[in-house]
């Protein structure tokens, strides 16, 4: 397997010098799958290669979101929906965005982003916020807010620990930024409730890793969280609301206990998600023989 990163720029000399660079790179190569990890112009580049192609769909590029202006947005959604007709294979990482789809829903599958359940995985408090240099004593509620915080929800975040701080003024809201990712596990361990409140989501790697660790989420209903927190306890999915979420945050918080979340995501390891993603592959190349195969007349 190779790799290769278009990177993040979007100005059409960026675009047609990737686009470029990658074609070299797959005629060298010569790949019997080229699959894309991302919609929009990811997809479109990838799938003008000429090889048999998978998209993988997961997030802002079939859904709206609040970080991009109106065009750039409307754009990529298109390219999302017009790259479909010449892949091969279609994947989303939740429901919600195989939903979203303007064409071709019958032929995508739902596979969600797997999780390392050995990086994440249940450990001390007590140790954690020694490593981290955290309070021993106070409650402790981390919040994904890395790249962008307005997509995230920050604000709505925020105005939910307000309602908490009024009745218990000693919790501390940790919002997570520019954090080493070999460090996370110990993020998950050391806090008490992870908060979600982003208005939109594909498969939050963030929840996931969460209930690995047994920390409890409390989310409002995106991507597929509803779905990752079904039988989680302590844990919560509540409407896009300040004082429904404080009172969510509020129950676990007086507890502070840990959850039963490993147990239900130990089904989207790294091995299990890689295995499902491996059978699209091989559904993409059998195709593609039988397609070459000569009609016997």
């Amino acid at each position: 397997m190779s790799t290769f990163n278009i990177g993040l720029g979007h100005s059409p000399v960026h675009l047609l010098r990737k686009w470029g660079e990658l074609r070299r790179y797959i005629n060298k190569l010569h790949p019997t799958v080229v699959h894309a990890r991302y919609g929009t112009l990811v997809a479109a580049i990838t799938v003008s290669t000429g090889y048999p192609s998978v998209i993988t769909f997961a997030g802002s590029d079939l859904l709206p979101g609040a970080s991009v202006s109106r065009t750039r947005m409307a754009i990529g959604i298109l390219l999302s929906n017009l790259a479909v007709f010449r892949a091969n294979a279609i994947i989303c990482v939740s429901d919600e965005l195989r939903r979203a789809l303007w064409w071709r829903r019958s032929r995508a599958v739902v596979i969600p982003d797997g999780v390392d359940l050995d990086r994440f995985s249940p450990g001390s408090q007590e140790d954690a916020r020694k490593t981290l240099g955290w309070n021993a004593v106070d409650p402790v509620v981390i919040f994904n807010g890395k790249r962008d915080p307005k997509n995230k929800g920050e604000d709505l975040a925020k105005a939910a620990m307000d309602h908490v701080w009024s009745a218990m003024p000693n919790v501390k809201l940790n919002i997570v930024r520019n954090v080493d990712f070999a460090l996370m596990p110990l993020y998950y361990r050391a806090a008490d409730v992870l908060l979600c409140t982003s208005r939109q989501e594909g498969s939050p790697n963030v929840v996931k890793e969460a209930l690995a660790c047994n920390l409890p989420v409390v989310s409002v209903p995106v991507g597929d969280v509803p779905q990752r927190l079904r039988g989680v306890a302590p844990s919560a999915v509540v409407p896009r609301n300040p004082h429904a979420l404080a009172r969510a945050l509020k129950d676990i918080l007086s507890s502070r206990r840990r959850s039963n979340g490993r147990e239900l995501v130990a089904h989207l390891s790294l091995q299990e998600i890689a295995t499902q993603v491996a059978t699209v592959y091989q559904s993409v190349t059998e195709a593609q023989r039988l397609s070459s195969v000569p009609i016997q007349m």
